[in-house]
């Protein structure tokens, strides 16, 4: 069980059926929900957000009975859900207070307030504020 009491990646929203996403090799352990890009067809973690190409976020190894809290092994197969506006998906949080409708950026693959400069990568969609230790799963929106 998740311990922060997510169990999904996608959580939600508008969204085509099947969803978008692209599939390859982790370039490193990677864990659900995390942010990144496919550079030479393998999942790499994004450094600030600002790469030239799309943005997925790994989504769990259903296939293999994997849940959120499983990371996937160097060279397995990551499968990244394209973000489209109106989905919601439970990402990777740097440690920080989030709260309802804060636009956040992306760091080191996982999100983080948005500082001057910084591209927003999404909002904060809890219901609630939340004070999340590095690591743990927020639910955000894409507009």
């Amino acid at each position: 069980m998740a311990k922060d009491g997510k169990h999904v990646i996608h959580a939600g929203g508008v969204f085509p059926n099947p969803l978008l996403n692209r599939e390859g090799g982790a370039a490193a352990s990677t864990m659900p929900g995390t942010i990144g890009t496919f550079v030479a067809a393998k999942f790499t973690a994004s450094a600030a957000g600002a790469e030239a190409s799309i943005l997925y976020v790994a989504n769990m190894d259903y296939l293999r009975c994997l849940g959120v809290d499983d990371a996937i092994a160097v060279n397995e197969l990551v499968v990244g859900i394209q973000p489209l506006p109106g989905m919601f998906l439970n990402v990777r949080a740097a440690a920080g207070t989030y709260v309802k409708g804060q636009p956040v950026a992306v760091a080191a693959g996982r999100i983080t307030a948005v500082v001057a400069d910084a591209a927003v990568f999404a909002y904060i969609e809890e219901d609630k504020s939340v004070t999340a230790v590095a690591g743990d799963l927020i639910r955000v929106v894409f507009k």
